[in-house]
C-alpha cells in the first residue's frame, strides 16, 4: 500500500512539474503571439510608442489572435474540401491504367530523399514572399490619403466574409508546407546530407510562416475598428467638424487619431493623467478613410 502510494505521488509530480512547463511554454508563446500583433497593429496605424517589455496587453492580444486563428480551421476545412471537389471530377474521369501509372510516377517521385523537401522549399519561398510579406506594405495608413498601389489594399478593404476567406488561405498555406515537412521528417526519407540541408531550411521557413500569421493578423484583421470618442482630455478639444478615436492607450498616456477639415489628419498623443475616454461608436476606420475606393460587397457608413 505503502508503495502504491509513493508511485501515486511520484507520477503526480512528474505531471506537475511538466504542467507548470507547458503552462509557461504556453504563456510565452502567447505573449510573443500577442506582442508581434500589437506591434504590426500599431506600425500600419503609424503610431511611434516603445511597447513595454511585459504588458497584459500582450496576453489578451495572443488569445484573441489564437481564438481567430483556431475559428478559421472550418475555413480552411471547407477550402480543403471544395479543392478537393474540383480535383476529384478529372481524377475521376481519368481511365484507370492512366491513374495508375500517375500513381507508380508520384510514388517514383518521391522516393528521391532531397525531392519532397525541395518542393516544400520552393512552395515555403513563394508564399512567404508574393504572399505573407505583403502586408509589410501597409504602414502608416491613418496619415496617408490613398492606400498603397498594391493588392494587398484590396484584401484590406474587402468585406467580412472575404477577408475571414483570404486569412483561411493564409493559414491554409502554412499548413501545407508544415505538413510536407512533418511528412517527410516522419517518415525519415532525408537521408543524404542535400535533403537534410533543404528539410532543415524547410523547418525554418515553416516557423517563418507561422510568425508571419499574427503580424498578417495584426495589420489586417486587428486594425479594422477603432473607438470614436466625444472628447479628448486635458486642455484639448474637439472642433467643429472633427473626428476622433482612440488608436491607443498605454499606462502614460492615450493616443487619437483626429480628422478635420480638409481632411487634415492628426495623431495626438495626452498625458494618461489628463485624459479620458468617452467611447460613443465602434467604426471601421478604413471605410471611414478610404470608402471611396471601397468595394461595393461591403457598404461604408460616412
Amino acid at each position: 500500500m505503502a508503495d502504491v502510494s509513493s508511485n501515486f505521488v511520484e507520477k503526480l509530480g512528474g505531471v506537475a512539474t511538466k504542467w507548470s512547463a507547458f503552462a509557461a511554454l504556453g504563456s510565452f508563446l502567447l505573449y510573443l503571439l500577442g506582442y508581434l500583433t500589437l506591434r504590426f497593429q500599431l506600425s500600419t496605424y503609424g503610431v511611434a510608442t516603445n511597447l513595454d517589455l511585459l504588458d497584459e496587453k500582450y496576453f489578451f492580444a495572443g488569445c484573441r489572435f489564437l481564438v481567430y486563428l483556431v475559428s478559421s480551421v472550418p475555413n480552411v476545412l471547407i477550402l480543403v474540401l471544395v479543392l478537393a471537389a474540383i480535383g476529384y471530377v478529372p481524377y475521376a474521369l481519368t481511365p484507370t491504367a492512366v491513374r495508375d501509372r500517375l500513381g507508380h510516377w508520384a510514388a517514383g517521385w518521391t522516393t528521391k530523399p532531397a525531392r519532397l523537401p525541395l518542393l516544400g522549399t520552393i512552395l515555403a519561398i513563394a508564399f512567404i514572399q508574393f504572399v505573407l510579406r505583403r502586408c509589410f506594405a501597409l504602414g502608416n495608413v491613418l496619415l496617408q490619403k490613398q492606400l498603397p498601389d498594391e493588392w494587398i489594399s484590396s484584401v484590406l478593404l474587402s468585406g467580412d466574409g472575404r477577408l475571414s476567406f483570404y486569412y483561411s488561405g493564409l493559414v491554409a498555406g502554412a499548413l501545407l508546407t508544415g505538413g510536407i515537412f512533418c511528412y517527410v521528417l516522419r517518415r525519415g526519407s532525408a537521408t543524404t546530407s542535400m535533403a537534410k540541408l533543404l528539410l532543415a531550411v524547410l523547418g525554418f521557413l515553416v516557423a517563418v510562416e507561422f510568425l508571419l500569421l499574427p503580424v498578417n493578423y495584426g495589420v489586417l484583421i486587428s486594425t479594422q475598428l477603432l473607438p470614436r470618442v466625444s472628447e479628448l482630455g486635458g486642455d484639448d478639444r474637439l472642433l467643429d467638424g472633427e473626428r476622433g478615436w482612440v488608436v491607443w492607450d498605454s499606462k502614460d498616456a492615450f493616443t487619437y487619431f483626429i480628422i478635420g477639415s480638409g481632411d487634415k489628419r492628426t495623431l495626438l498623443t495626452i498625458p494618461r493623467k489628463d485624459g479620458k475616454v468617452k467611447i460613443i461608436a465602434y467604426d471601421d476606420i478604413y471605410c471611414v478613410l478610404f470608402s471611396a475606393d471601397h468595394s461595393n460587397s461591403r457598404p461604408c457608413a460616412r
